[in-house]
């Protein structure tokens, strides 16, 4: 388990509660427990995965990771505005990259003559 839960825990509930009040009111935001139980599972298996990387780290990239994709577009800047104040000093974790899954999906956008676009 995370070693610094007390701080981390106040950085995700203000997040939360935040996005909450401050996000437009869209109908597939989901900020409550359903949410939460889904965001601990991931933080706990990112941990398991990462034991050499700061726990803050960890929680920041868990954090936006699950929750910038179900974002409509004017509230991206603000959510990454918050998430950048409850972790000060610390640079935004670097997005994920799929070489081979890429690889594949080039393949199959070629095949059915689709316009692939780089990510």
């Amino acid at each position: 388990g995370y070693t610094d839960f007390d701080a981390l825990s106040l950085k995700f509930y203000s997040l939360y509660s935040t996005c909450k009040e401050q996000l437009s009111n869209q109908r597939h935001y989901d900020w409550g427990l359903r949410n939460i139980l889904s965001v601990l599972r991931t933080m706990g298996a990112t941990k398991r995965e990462n034991l050499d990387k700061p726990e803050a780290f960890l929680v920041y990239r868990t954090l936006r990771d699950m929750n910038l994709s179900k974002l409509v577009a004017q509230d991206v800047p603000l959510f990454l505005s918050l998430l950048a104040d409850l972790f000060p000093g610390m640079s935004p974790p670097a997005k994920g990259s799929y070489p081979d899954e890429e690889k594949v999906l080039a393949k199959v956008v070629e095949k059915y003559g689709l316009v692939y676009h780089d990510p």
